[in-house]
């Protein structure tokens, strides 16, 4: 495979595809350990999804020669002081994406950071409190958020490389 970083957009956005479609056949299951299955693949397609606007970021700053291809947290480039020393309409975007609570950005970010805290003690087991508490709060991220976000990126990467093409 070629050493571009676009091959890292395209690997993220292929993996979360088969996660979300492996999300929504577990949901559609009813396996004694569907609603295993339907986290591990909630937060599958979040990592790959996650993966994909780190990618797309570094694809960005490749473009430009910007140094932020080393950053490893999406949140540390969707800022306005990074915005206001990088300059460009991709990275301007994604910031105002993310900075709009009701987007599909802000949405996976949210989730993620959620995904990343440390477990919340349980009171009580209960049947749904046997998975980890660390994971995502059912209802706070759902297939159909998911697939939006894999819709969204998936579309501002192709408007990202027409953009990026000499002609």
């Amino acid at each position: 495979m070629a050493n571009e970083v676009y091959t890292r957009t395209n690997q993220a956005l292929f993996f979360a595809r088969k996660a979300l479609d492996s999300w929504a056949q577990a949901q559609a299951s009813d396996a004694v350990d569907a609603m295993s299955q339907v986290q591990y693949h909630q937060e599958h397609a979040m990592f790959h999804l996650y993966r994909g606007v780190l990618a797309v970021v570094h694809e960005v700053a490749d473009l430009y020669r910007w140094p932020l291809v080393d950053l490893r947290q999406v949140e540390a480039a969707l800022t306005p002081a990074v915005v206001a020393r990088f300059p460009g309409p991709e990275l301007a975007e994604l910031t105002e994406l993310a900075d709009n609570r009701d987007t599909w950005l802000a949405k996976l970010l949210a989730a993620w950071q959620q995904l990343q805290a440390p477990p919340a003690p349980v009171a009580a087991a209960s049947a749904s409190s046997l998975i980890a508490s660390s994971a995502i709060k059912s209802g706070q991220w759902t297939l159909d958020d998911a697939q939006e976000a894999w819709s969204a990126l998936s579309e501002r990467v192709r408007s990202y490389r027409e953009g990026m093409l000499e002609w």
